[in-house]
């Protein structure tokens, strides 16, 4: 037992898993000493990129004993062996850092070992996970229950004890690695401490505390590795992207002062009913009020619009019906929100533009106040701002993934060197300590490491064997079962028919055939409309039915030509099997009323072409690595519009009840507002969609400017463009790893 825990010793300090002891620190010491000297080595240090905070420990450097599981760790990377840190694995081998300096304790104090305990194991959190999501669906809801204050201050204390043991165990303010080092603790520690004084004090903050303790939903991120590897990405995108979105503002501002130039106050120009000689008086007595221009009633309005026509005193803009004169009078469209007449209203109808959101009903009431010649100021903003400045973002992000992608050739060429390098240097330190032992003790170590080399071997082909094992989901009489009955060699006559048949399927024109079959299999279903004469449908059910035989055909040649155990090694073969089973399968249940659905699995028979154009497949594979990849990103989209949506609910929730007579006359709360959760989701995800312009106007009816525009600035930009562009880079790099791998894939 003792020898066989020395051999597994002897392998993780040759793979460089060594106990932190207090050794080690004096090591660093002694080396941060000697560091003035040799400043231009360290420059060239960086961190390797497989070892960083959050990762999984490689393989490559050996077993992980159960001793040193959660105990202090030499750290293996290089670039933090002189930087005063030490190294922390749990169970799971991921990797934590901890600054080594007498910040709060020792590294070698119990309540500090104590405390990194808790904080490295999975089920720390796990239950931290599981708090905030539970505070989350309390966030969402407007009435608490009963017993919800009492669960609050629960989670309160739990999160209360997590600061106080990221604190012990990383320090407040030294070293690398501190408490605060970290904006994700900054944010936690922020969230907890007000929420602490608003409980505890007599300040009424109840309002502001509940829309800064939404900012914990956003606490979901670091505790997701992918989470917060994506919202690292953002940051990197912002960061790229300053310049381009500087520009934006810049062109923004010039086109909004060209704007005010040419459209202030054309936008109130109305059609006015002017009185005639005759009905002066009768029209002064009717309304009671000399001033005549003010009313409204008085304008011209068309059938079923809610604002008066607009009109222009230009030959080529709107003409007001006889009767009436074109006069600028009342207030501005859409709730007065939609002009030009001051900077900030101008950059709100640019930026509007730009986004493309309702841009259309703009450019009619431009043209109807001011005239059509203005035409050509909408194309040029389109122009600029939806071609050239899209572009110029899509091409600085290629330009980015380039820049990385490159980065990370390099990095990878210089891995392996440096891993050799370390490996020597291992081996060498090894070397100079056994030269000052006894011949004896120098056999016996050599023996060790090769005995332990040995048995990392074994466990490598051991690794292998249960691997092997583990893809065999059968026993192995079944596999000598279906061998025996899902290979056909009866006789020679019928090896003579698989020949032929093989042949046949197999030529090249009768791949031609089927690629025919499958493109007038898509025209058939895309002729149904309604509704259909008794022709057309017979029509299209005999189309049906001929397909259904061609596609049978095809599989019984197959399985003639390839024996059914080969034939269902083929992941096509596979799916061709199930579209024929779905046809024969709709024709059975085709007298059947409310089993339509089956119907619409037959545009699953446009995926065939897959199998004979490798364009096509190429796309398919892209896309759905795509979606493997953007798992994250979705989860990061939904937490951010989760937290959108607790934000719009805390803030205009009680607005939209109490002046909703303000957006309706009948006071009935509209299909799009915030008054409870599900709908200021339903409203965010609009926003993020890109139509946002007709809901803010709501916004601004209920509440005020000043927080309408930010919250609305912030889900636009965040949501809509930020996360728009990890989706673009995401394609690219799968496009790119697909199409490098096209002469491997089989088509």
């Amino acid at each position: 037992m003792v020898a066989s825990t020395k051999l597994e010793m002897a392998s993780s300090e040759l793979k460089g898993l060594i106990p932190f002891t207090r050794e080690s620190l004096e090591l660093m010491q002694q080396c941060n000493a000697k560091k003035h000297s040799e400043k231009h080595k360290a420059e060239d240090l960086k961190p390797n990129i497989d070892l960083e905070v959050g990762k999984e420990l490689p393989f490559v450097y050996g077993n992980l004993l159960r001793a040193m599981v959660s105990e202090p760790l030499e750290d293996v990377d290089p670039y933090y062996r002189n930087k005063k840190t030490f190294m922390v694995l749990n169970k799971k081998r991921t990797i934590f850092r901890f600054s080594a300096t007498w910040c709060t304790l020792s590294p070698f104090n119990s309540i500090r070992k104590t405390a990194i305990k808790i904080l490295v194991h999975p089920f720390f959190r796990l239950l931290i996970l599981i708090s905030v999501l539970i505070d989350c669906v309390f966030m969402s809801m407007i009435d608490m229950p009963k017993w919800g204050l009492a669960l609050q201050n629960t989670l309160l204390g739990i999160y209360t004890f997590e600061i106080l043991v990221k604190l012990i165990a990383r320090g407040i303010w030294a070293g690398p690695f501190h408490f605060f080092g970290d904006p994700w603790n900054w944010l936690d520690f922020s969230v907890t401490l007000f929420e602490h004084i608003t409980r505890y004090s007599s300040l009424n903050l109840i309002s502001i505390f509940g829309i800064i303790r939404n900012l914990r939903i956003l606490k979901i991120i670091p505790l997701n590795q992918g989470l917060k590897s994506f919202a690292r990405i953002l940051t990197h995108c912002l960061k790229k992207l300053t310049g381009v979105i500087i520009l934006t503002l810049f062109f923004l501002t010039i086109f909004s002062l060209i704007g005010m130039e040419l459209f202030m106050g054309n936008l109130k120009h109305k059609c006015l009913r002017w009185p005639q000689e005759n009905e002066t008086e009768m029209l002064h007595n009717r309304t009671g009020n000399p001033y005549y221009i003010r009313e409204t009633e008085n304008f011209y309005y068309l059938e079923g619009e809610r604002y008066a026509l607009l009109c222009g005193n230009r030959t080529d803009a709107g003409q007001c019906p006889e009767g009436y004169v074109c006069i600028k009078a009342g207030v501005n469209p859409d709730h007065g929100y939609t002009n030009f007449d001051s900077f900030g209203w101008a950059l709100l109808a640019l930026f509007r533009l730009m986004t493309q959101d309702y841009p259309e009903a703009l450019y009619h009431q431009i043209l109807y106040a001011s005239g059509k010649i203005y035409m050509i100021f909408f194309v040029m903003i389109s122009f600029w701002f939806a071609f050239y400045i899209a572009s110029l973002f899509l091409g600085i992000l290629a330009m980015s993934y380039e820049e990385e992608k490159q980065t990370a050739a390099e990095k990878a060429k210089k891995i392996e060197p440096e891993f050799q390098q370390s490996l020597t240097e291992l081996q060498e330190g090894k070397k100079a300590t056994e030269t000052k032992t006894t011949q004896i003790e120098m056999k016996k170590k050599s023996t060790s490491m090769i005995t332990s080399l040995d048995m990392l071997d074994d466990a490598t082909l051991r690794h292998k064997e249960e691997l092997k094992k583990s893809r065999k989901r059968c026993a192995f009489h079944w596999y000598r079962f279906s061998k025996t009955l899902l290979i056909w060699n009866c006789s020679p006559c019928w090896l003579k028919l698989k020949d032929f048949v093989h042949v046949v399927i197999m030529d090249p024109f009768t791949d031609l055939f089927l690629t025919i079959c499958i493109i007038l299999n898509i025209l058939f279903l895309a002729s149904e409309h309604y509704p259909m004469s008794v022709e057309t449908s017979n029509v299209l059910s005999i189309g049906n039915m001929v397909f259904i035989g061609i596609f049978t055909t095809e599989m019984i040649f197959k399985i003639i030509a390839m024996h059914p155990y080969g034939y269902f090694q083929v992941g096509w073969n596979i799916y061709d099997s199930l579209i024929v089973f779905h046809g024969f399968t709709e024709l059975c249940l085709e007298n059947f009323h409310g089993l339509a659905v089956f119907r619409s699995f037959r545009v699953l028979r446009i995926f065939k072409l897959g199998k004979y154009w490798p364009t096509f497949k190429i796309l398919m594979l892209t896309l759905g690595n795509s979606i493997v990849t953007l798992k994250d990103l979705v989860l990061l989209l939904f937490t951010f519009i989760f937290f959108s949506a607790v934000v719009g609910l805390k803030l205009f929730g009680s607005n939209y009840k109490e002046c909703v007579c303000n957006i309706d006359e009948g006071c009935q709360l509209p299909h799009w507002h915030m008054n409870d959760f599900f709908h200021s989701f339903l409203n965010v995800f609009r926003i993020v969609c890109g139509e946002w312009i007709e809901t803010l106007w709501d916004c601004f009816q209920v509440a005020s400017q000043f927080s309408c525009i930010p919250f609305y600035m912030m889900v636009i930009l965040i949501g809509n463009l930020l996360v728009s562009n990890p989706c673009f880079k995401i394609f690219l790099e799968n496009w790119c790893i697909v199409g490098s791998h096209v002469p491997n894939v089989d088509l």
